[in-house]
């Protein structure tokens, strides 16, 4: 396998496109173009430097590697494939809880709205239907008890799902 070659599957395992890699290293995306489809070549800084952000040996990285080295790598890249799932769970998870908490506080402001338009409907049609005081009466009615639910359960799970993410990527930094 070609440096060029294995950049790539590292790189791409990590979960980083060209750009991201190339701010890590204060490249231009163009160099990490070029390296990986064997242009050109990384000065020995860069492979240093490469080694660092990926957590490999140069050994790894430049494709000097025996049969139980080249186990280990596809380990390392096995975990590093993990931890990006993980990391964009977690992720997703915090904004699910985040979006659920806006449509919370979005609907506790409709039952102000709703009460309004109570009160409209009383005076535009003089039938004495009535309307409640207190905005929170409305969320007794339905389907504002449903709405509610759903909601808190988008919130709940947004944050099992990060806290659940955040724990496991905690143990994977210990066993490093």
């Amino acid at each position: 396998m070609t440096f060029g070659t294995k950049l790539q599957q590292i790189r791409k395992a990590a979960g980083l496109s060209q750009e991201q890699l190339a701010d890590l290293i204060n490249m231009s995306r163009q160099a990490i173009s070029k390296w990986e489809t064997d242009q050109a070549a990384p000065d020995i800084e860069k492979v240093s430097l490469l080694c660092d952000i990926f957590k490999i040996s140069a050994d790894e990285l430049l494709g000097n590697e025996n049969l139980s080295q080249h186990e280990s790598t596809n380990g390392k890249l096995e975990g590093c494939v993990k931890m990006n799932v993980k990391k964009r769970y977690f992720t997703a998870g915090w904004i699910t809880a985040l979006a659920g908490t806006v449509l919370l506080i979005l609907e506790y402001f409709s039952l102000f709205f709703l009460r309004a338009m109570a009160i409209r409907l009383d005076v535009e049609t003089g039938i004495g239907l009535g309307y409640y005081n207190d905005p929170m009466e409305y969320a007794s009615i339905q389907p504002m008890p449903i709405i509610f639910r759903v909601t808190i359960a988008v919130i709940v799970i947004g944050i099992v799902i990060a806290v659940y993410s955040a724990g496991f990527m905690r143990t994977k930094e210990k066993q490093s």
